[in-house]
Formats: C-alpha cells, structure tokens, sequence
C-alpha cells in the first residue's frame, strides 16, 4: 500500500486520547490509514505519494463549528456590515445606509447585520428616525450582532403593518416611546413581522450562500459546521441540491426547528441520523430566549438597572415539555437555544419530561449556548446527561456587554467550561457565526483566557488549557452529532479532515493564539485550502 499524502517533520494534534501523540500521518483516498513515527509511515511513501513537510508547523485534526448559521452567514457576506469594527459610530451607520442607497437606486430593501449598541458611540440602538435620514423612503433593516434584535425604519414598519395599535407577539416587544408610537426597534418573536414581508431568496441563492460562507470556513480550518436553524423546504433543498451535484464545501448536520418542521418529520419516519457524512439530519430544536447583549435572555432574576426585566421567554413550560416529549418520541435528539439561567432550567425540565415519558440512553442532548448556569443546572445536566454547545468567543466579542450586564457571581458560571470540565459534561466549540466572527482562534483564545474586547476578564475561573480547547473543537463536536467514530479526531480508520497550523498553539501565549492561521486545508482526502 501506498499512501497519497503524508504528514511528517512537526507536531501532531491528534485528539485521540488512546492515541495522544504521533510523529507522522498517512492519508490514503478519503481515509486516514496510519498514524505512527516517521519510519513507519515512510514505509508507505511511493513515487506519486503527496508528501507535506510540517517543517516545525502543526496537524490538527479538521476543526469542527458546533453551532453556525451558514446560510445567513454567506448571505450577511453581500449586506451592510455594520459590526463595530466596521461602523463604531452611528453616523457611520447612518453613512453606509446612505451609500448602500445611492449605489442601489433602483429601490427596495437595505439590509445591515452586526451592530452592537453596547459598542456604538451614542451607546444606545439606533431608530427608526435615526435610519429614516439616511435611507428616506426605502424599507430598511438593520439587524442587531447578536440576532435577536433588529431595527426598522418607518418604511418597512408600515409595510409590516406595524402601528400604535400592533400587539406584541408571544415571546416577543416592539419597543414604543412615551406616545406609544414604535421606536423601530423589535425584539425576538415581534422581528417577525419584518422578516415576513422582507424577500425572500431562492434556492439558488441559497446555494451562493452556502458557497461563499464554506470558503471562509475552509480558509479557517473549518471543515465540518452544524446548521443551527433549519426552517424551510427552500434551505433543505439547497443542502441537497448542493449535496446531490457534491458541491457542499463543509460536512453538514441540521438542526430542525420543532416549529414549523417536526410533524412533516415525523409524518415521513425521518430522525436524527438520517443521512451520510456529507449531510445528516441531526436534533430538533426549539429557541427558548433571547441574548444575554441585548438583555432579553431569560434570567431567575432582572437585569441591573432594569427591575422589570428578566428578559423573554417564548415558550410555557407546558408547551416545551409537549414539544420535546413529541420529539423524543419520534427519535429525534433534543436541543434548544437557552442562555439565560431561566430558560435553560425550562429546557431541562423539559428534557426530564420527555426522557421520563419515553426513555432512552444515549440519547446526547443538548443546549445550544447554555450561557448563564448555576451549581443546580450543572447537577442536573450530570443527572440528565446533557451536553453543552457554547461559544467561547462570545466572551471577546460580547463580553463587555455582559460585564454591564451580569454580576461578579453570575459571570463567574457564564459559560463555564472549567465547571463542566470538573463535572464531566461533555461540551463542544462553536461560533454562532454571524452572530460573531467565524474565526476559530479567536474561540481557542477566548476559552483559554476568558479575555474581552476591552482586555478584561469574564468569569477567569472558568478558562480552560488549549488542549482541552482543542478536544472540545474537534472530537467533543462530532460526539455531539453522534459521529466520533467517523471524524473529529487524527486516528486510523477516520475521514481525513486535516489542517495544517503556521505554529503549535502549545506552544503560543493564550493571548496571541488570535495570530495563529490555518496554512492547508484538507477535507476527505482533497486539499481544498491553502494559504
């Protein structure tokens, strides 16, 4: 046998704890066939073999995303960046409005993503008023970083029909003034009334999406995403579409949303697992609050400065529990976006519901996010076996929001890696892109240094070793997708997902593992990046 590509002459990352450490690995078609010393796989090199020397640089496993919103990522590629970095100002924002305007005269709707009123200048979030300036009569819409909050200008409140009158959705506020009149500024379940009358892209663009965001994770060492949001039949047959043609540039779970898709599901006998290792039908997902930034995740107790306030639940405890026991039923995995305190002791009731009803072992649930837990949601997610799927570099890029916006005590379990580490909770790394960068250094940094923006701390006890940052990266996310015997970690008999890294971020400060870069891509045995 030989080989058509080896690694050799640097460090090897393999996350296999049976198997830590190895000088050389060899990748025949698809498949890792041997990782061992050097002499052993230079017994596999022949004349057409492939062979990369590391000189000194790192293999780690493919990194794996455990939370995205691709979709709406690659789309956000061709809107109105409006994140700090680009736009700290709200004339800024108003500027870009007024350009994205005059470049595209011939009307319709101007979108933005990425602003954080914690971050802007005027430090508030911007109006309909204040979007009214830039973009007269043109419906426009500018979405909050986080997702969960979005403004309208007067244009597209009137063709969303909202007015004095307009009640608020169930798990969802349109924010008024004194007079009662809509400020602009919609939370939650009430931004639907914009996204429903905003157009909507086809299946072909879809693809696009899909294509311009795996580029950008490819380049990053990304070769496997979860699809966070599931909802539509015009997404699902654009991952098939570009499943089918084998094209799909990312290995792809899909995260089902119980509402509107579960019952065409069940009613078809589909469940979690369905699929291949290129595209599989992973959980059924609910969305239970909303974002600790934007101060509607759901807390046991109001937010400072805000008595009334304890943020937005969109679901009774009633209605999670007939959801997830429908879901359990029919084979599904159980997983829910929760940040708040509240809201994820919901879910977890929800959960026991449901296992009690029908038990099962093995089952893997999870709770996306999980960000603002107690010692009492930690025993129960031992009890319950349930896995954590949060976003570490949340804490750089929304961190010193949440310093405004939480206690001492409560950051202290806000997205507690070491506390789920101890407990042995099995927890993964993901991004939750666009919500933040898609960077996954800046996620590795995050976890080990519990760093803001700012340079502050945020919950320092609970940073965590690169290795374990790693492990949670890679084999912890295809544990999560029930798929750790296929990839996820540098072993014989895998897929070959590989990345090679400029330097070992072992051996890098916490502080600067944000320079490390991915070199070389590798995915099913192609190389499908290089810097």
């Amino acid at each position: 046998m030989r080989a058509d590509h080896v690694f050799r002459g640097g460090p090897v990352i393999t996350c296999d704890t049976a198997q830590p450490a190895v000088e050389a690995v060899a990748v025949l078609r698809n498949k890792i066939v041997a990782a061992g010393s050097v002499d052993e796989i230079n017994e596999l090199v022949g004349p057409d073999t492939v062979v990369h020397e590391l000189d000194g640089r790192c293999l780690i496993p493919g990194l794996n995303d455990n939370h995205t919103h691709p979709m709406m990522f690659g789309q956000s590629l061709g809107q109105i960046d409006a994140t700090p970095a680009a736009l700290p100002r709200l004339a800024d924002v108003k500027d870009a409005f007024r350009a994205a305007a005059e470049q595209n005269g011939h009307g319709g709707w101007l979108v933005g993503r990425g602003y954080d009123d914690t971050r802007l200048d005027v430090r508030r979030h911007p109006t309909a008023r204040d979007l009214d300036e830039a973009t007269g009569d043109r419906p426009a819409w500018l979405v909050r970083t986080c997702g969960h909050l979005a403004v309208a200008n007067t244009a597209a409140l009137r063709l969303a029909g909202i007015t004095a009158t307009t009640a608020d959705p169930q798990g969802g506020q349109v924010d008024r003034d004194e007079h009662g009149v809509a400020t602009g500024l919609l939370r939650e379940n009430a931004m639907r009334l914009v996204s429903k009358v905003l157009p909507k892209p086809g299946v072909a663009d879809h693809k696009r999406f899909l294509l311009e965001a795996g580029k950008k994770f490819l380049a990053w060492g990304v070769t496997s995403i979860f699809e966070a949001r599931l909802d539509s039949s015009v997404m699902m047959s654009a991952y098939q579409e570009l499943h089918r043609e084998r094209e799909l540039p990312n290995r792809v779970s899909l995260m089902m949303l119980i509402d509107p898709t579960l019952d065409d599901l069940v009613s078809l006998g589909l469940k979690t697992g369905f699929g291949d290792e290129w595209l599989r039908i992973g959980p059924a997902k609910v969305f239970q609050d909303g974002s600790g930034g934007g101060r509607t995740a759901a807390m046991s107790v109001p937010y400072p400065d805000q008595p009334e306030n304890c943020g937005i639940t969109i679901y009774s405890q009633d209605e999670l529990n007939e959801r997830f026991v429908k879901a359990n039923r029919a084979g599904f995995q159980m997983t829910a976006h929760a940040i708040g305190d509240r809201a994820i002791s919901m879910i977890l009731t929800a959960y026991e519901t449901a296992l009690a009803d029908t038990p099962r072992q093995n089952h893997r649930s999870r709770i996306e996010h999980c960000g603002l837990c107690t010692p009492e949601i930690l025993d129960r997610m031992v009890r319950l076996g349930v896995m954590a799927a949060p976003q570490a570099s949340f804490i750089y890029y929304l961190g010193d929001s949440y310093r405004r916006n939480f206690t001492p005590e409560q950051l202290a379990m806000s997205y507690p890696l070491k506390s789920w580490l101890d407990a042995g909770i099995p927890f993964s790394l993901s991004t939750d892109v666009p919500v933040v960068s898609a960077n996954p250094m800046i996620n590795l940094r995050s976890a080990v240094t519990r760093l803001t923006q700012d340079g502050e701390l945020m919950g320092g006890n609970q940073a965590i070793g690169i290795e374990d940052a790693l492990h949670a990266y890679t084999i912890a996310g295809a544990w999560g997708t029930f798929e750790e015997v296929i990839k996820g970690s540098i072993t014989t008999g895998k897929l070959a997902d590989l990345v090679i890294l400029d330097r070992d971020p072992r051996d890098v400060r916490g502080q600067d593992l944000s320079q490390v870069q991915a070199e070389l891509t590798m995915l099913d045995g192609e190389v499908v990046y290089t810097r």
